[in-house]
Order: structure tokens, then C-alpha cells, then sequence
């Protein structure tokens, strides 16, 4: 394990900004591509929160300044399935993630493997 990071999103602030601005600045095209298929607002909301909280707690496990990335050159993906979430990282490392979602929250643990 080289390190780990941990990150909670509350859903109403994406409510706030907005969510397909948050959405186009955070999600990868794979995540995009899964995102307009989402039908349900409340689901599309848990979704990015989701997504918004992984790549915080990568960038957190990461150190952020070790990065010259965007959030959007990660993807946070499920298998199929059993809806296990996983992650492609564009510095080709083992990542494991764990994702929790409430009506109000969005919380991501990643190890930096």
C-alpha cells in the first residue's frame, strides 16, 4: 500500500453549482457516456457526487501536487455484474475503492496500491 485518501460530497452542493456543469468538468467519457443514460435526477445526482468524492480521494491519496491530471482522465467504472465500482488510472496503478451513497451524502475510500 504506497497510500490512501478519503472524501465525502454533499449532493446539495452539487444541487448549487449545477449539475451538468459539475458533471462535463469532472466525469471521463466512459462516466459521461454511463451519466446520459441515467434517467432518474436523484440518481444522476448520486452519481456525480459519487464520482466527485472518488476522485477527490484519489487526488488526496496521490498528494495532489504529484499530479498533472484533470478528473476526468480517471474513470471510476462498475463491473457487470455485480456493480462493483473500480478504477482505470491513467498512471497505470492498482487502485481499490469503496463508494457509499445517502439521499444527502457521497462518500469514496481509495488505497493507492
Amino acid at each position: 500500500m504506497k497510500n490512501i485518501g478519503v472524501d465525502l460530497v454533499e449532493i446539495k452542493k452539487i444541487k448549487d453549482v449545477g449539475l451538468d456543469k459539475i458533471a462535463n468538468r469532472i466525469l471521463s467519457l466512459k462516466e459521461h457516456e454511463f451519466y446520459t443514460t441515467i434517467a432518474n435526477k436523484e440518481v444522476k445526482y448520486s452519481y456525480v457526487a459519487g464520482r466527485w468524492a472518488a476522485k477527490e480521494a484519489i487526488f488526496k491519496a496521490y498528494a495532489k501536487g504529484d499530479l498533472t491530471h484533470n478528473y476526468s482522465d480517471w474513470s471510476v467504472l462498475n463491473h457487470e455484474p455485480d456493480g462493483m465500482p473500480y478504477v482505470v488510472d491513467p498512471y497505470q496503478n492498482k487502485i481499490m475503492i469503496s463508494l457509499s451513497h445517502t439521499d444527502n451524502y457521497a462518500i469514496a475510500f481509495v488505497i493507492l496500491m
